[in-house]
């Protein structure tokens, strides 16, 4: 830089703090270490510890054209500076009332620059000042000012018009702007914006316009704004402002809703809904769209809805679209199992959907006297148990269904008792109407080996529906079961007080007079396993008409005659080694899944026994059918000489053989 002497009256020392500045032209001035050079539009002010480069976007701002002022902070070795408060200023005779700055103060950014804005004040006549931009330096502080001038032009917004002021749905219009005072060397740059283009519903193209004649327009291109308050159409006012002034005017448009194109099924959020009363959800909510051509939500659309039967009710019959174009209907159900679907028609219109998935289905279960009528039911994967080891076990599968046949409700609680054994769980809660449990051999061991246990849960009596409405009326009947639970421990089909279990002690066998409903009554059901024993040989008894009887086997039951026929058969009984259940029940049978095998001591003959192993599904004592057969294939067949037969038991593991307890005669 050019060294520049100030002094007064001779030579004199630089002042480092105090920078000279150059404020016209093309020329340089610098003080020292710190100096301010001018060029164009820019100019730069340093010292030791750096710079301040302050440019104008143009020397000369107007209403039309306002200036942009930027500050650029560098250091020593040239680098920008990021960070640095940067204040903006006006100086000069009439400068506050001539411009304004917005913002006065910045931080440079990464490049070390900060920016505002210059603009002529409403009313500013013609005239020139200096803009200032000031950073703090290790060296103090740098100012760089630049002058500028104002223009007065007479700029006016004469006038905003719509072609054509109403549009439908989706179609454009043309925004036309009328100025006044707009030139090439004056052009004047508007702001075009509208209610729906804030909420993406409308577009304007562009929205900036700068104009250097009288006149322009931009181009309005609707989104569904017609659709956007819910109504039939909509207005939406367009603005249009000069930039750098408060002039400002307004169009309104009139635009009309899409057109309905079709209405859809979207979703229900319970497809099984149960029948009302049953404590599960009863009531589905079922939800339809609206769209117009574009397939785009329309909203403030009118829906009716209707049933496809009288199964249920509906929450309303009619219900309008949502900013989504969503409409939703709740349907209740009564107390008949069917499939339903909600019809949706667009009001006014032959535009219609239905719903799908839905259907009502899932009561209580049903309490009858009898298994006609019962909706509880359960079986053991196996009757006779081992009841000498412990561990051995039955599975309990228990099914449960309403009065339609159903399954019924999912969540419903069955409870389970027995007098024997361990149920575990004690309890289980249905999925798709079923659930299961084990009976495991432990203590305590009924003496009888006989052990009972009772499922229950809380249900619908039973009753004739004359009139097909699923509602029980006065006059229909109905079975009017027993008000408590009771595990039947003597088998008497009676409720001992000691056998009592919940409900009314008072009245354990007897109905309380009235249809129960709502989970009132008890479904229950009530079986008998055995804990067989293992331990001892099994008896033999005897066979009638493919009954076991109560009188042991003789040797004339047991005896096979053959009379030369190639096969004869007997039939006979067998019981476990537990006598105490002989007098009152009829024994007990052997474990499920024993074997019994007979061996002849003959030649020629091949004993066979029927329900070997022991099946599951038998209760009681079994029946088994011996049958002999002669196996000589010499021609003609000579017959079988007399003989016996052993019979052979394995009990789970434990074996027992009768011998020579079969008698076989030619």
């Amino acid at each position: 830089m050019v060294s520049v002497l100030t002094a007064c009256g001779g030579g004199g020392g630089s002042n480092a703090s105090t920078p000279l500045f150059s404020t016209s032209g093309s020329s340089s001035t610098s003080t020292g270490s710190s100096g301010t050079s001018s060029s164009g539009t820019t100019t730069v002010t340093s010292n030791a510890s750096g710079s301040v480069v302050l440019s104008l976007s143009s020397d000369t701002i107007s209403a039309s054209q306002p200036g942009t002022v930027t500050a650029v902070v560098k250091d020593s070795a040239g680098l920008p500076i990021a960070g640095a408060l940067i204040q903006f200023s006006l100086s000069g005779t009439g400068a506050t009332a001539l411009a304004g700055l917005a913002p006065e103060s910045a931080l440079t950014d990464a490049s070390g620059q900060a920016a505002t804005t210059l603009t002529p004040l409403s009313g500013a006549t013609t005239g020139a000042a200096y803009v200032s931009a000031s950073a703090d330096t290790a060296a103090g502080t740098l100012t760089a000012r630049k002058a500028f001038s104002v223009s007065a032009t007479n700029v006016s917004l004469s006038g905003v018009s719509l072609s054509p002021s109403s549009i439908n749905g989706y179609n454009t219009a043309s925004i036309n702007i009328s100025v006044a005072g707009a030139s090439s060397t004056t052009p004047v740059t508007v702001n075009v914006s509208s209610t729906c283009t804030t909420t993406g519903k409308a577009t304007i193209s562009p929205t900036s316009l700068t104009l250097t004649g009288s006149s322009g327009s931009v181009t309005y291109q609707d989104k569904g704004c017609g659709s956007a308050t819910g109504s039939g159409s909509a207005t939406d006012r367009v603005s249009v402002q000069i930039v750098g002034t408060t002039q400002q005017r307004y169009a309104d448009l009139t635009v009309a809703a899409p057109v309905t194109q079709g209405i859809q099924y979207v979703s229900v959020d319970n497809p099984t809904i149960c029948l009302v009363g049953t404590g599960c959800p009863s009531v589905a909510n079922v939800v339809f769209k609206v769209v117009d051509q574009t397939g785009a939500a329309q909203q403030g659309v009118l829906v009716d809805f209707s049933l496809s039967n009288s199964a249920a009710t509906l929450g309303s019959t009619s219900g309008v679209t949502a900013s989504d174009g969503q409409v939703s209907v709740a349907v209740a159900s009564k107390s008949t199992p069917t499939p339903i679907r909600v019809a949706a028609l667009v009001h006014g219109t032959s535009l219609q959907t239905v719903s799908n998935t839905l259907t009502i289905s899932g009561g209580l279960p049903v309490a009858g006297d009898d298994s006609r009528h019962n909706g509880i039911s359960f079986a053991p994967t196996k009757y006779g148990l081992n009841g000498n080891a412990d561990g051995d076990y039955a599975v309990l599968s228990l099914h449960l269904t309403d009065r339609y046949g159903a399954p019924a409700v999912n969540g419903t609680v069955v409870n389970l008792v027995s007098d024997g054994g361990t149920v575990v769980p004690a309890y289980c809660v249905t999925t798709d109407g079923a659930c299961n449990v084990k009976l495991v051999v432990t203590n305590p061991r009924p003496q009888t080996g006989r052990v009972h246990v009772v499922a229950y849960a809380n249900g619908q009596e039973y009753f004739v529906d004359t009139d097909g409405d699923g509602i029980h009326d006065n006059g229909e009947s109905y079975e009017d079961v027993a008000a408590a639970v009771c595990l039947d421990k003597n088998e008497n089909d009676s409720c001992d007080v000691t056998e009592f279990i919940v409900g009314d002690i008072n009245a354990p066998d007897v109905g309380n007079g009235a249809w129960d409903s709502g989970g009132g009554a008890f479904a229950r059901l009530q079986r008998t396993l055995y804990f067989t024993s293992t331990a001892y040989a099994p008896r033999l008894y005897a066979a009638s008409g493919g009954v076991c009887t109560n009188v042991l086997a003789t040797n004339t039951d047991l005896t096979v005659a053959m009379s030369g026929a190639a096969r004869a058969s007997i039939q006979f009984c067998v019981r476990d080694a537990n006598s105490d259940a002989d007098t009152l029940y009829g024994g007990n049978p052997i474990a499920t899944g024993s074997t019994i095998v007979g061996t002849p001591t003959m030649a020629n003959a091949e004993v066979t026994i029927s329900n070997s192993p022991v099946p599951s599904v038998l209760i009681g004592p079994t029946v088994h059918t011996l049958t002999v057969k002669n196996t000589s294939t010499t021609s003609p067949q000579p017959a079988l000489s007399s003989g016996t037969a052993d019979l052979t038991f394995n009990m789970d593991g434990n074996t027992f053989t009768l011998r020579n307890v079969v008698t076989i005669t030619p």
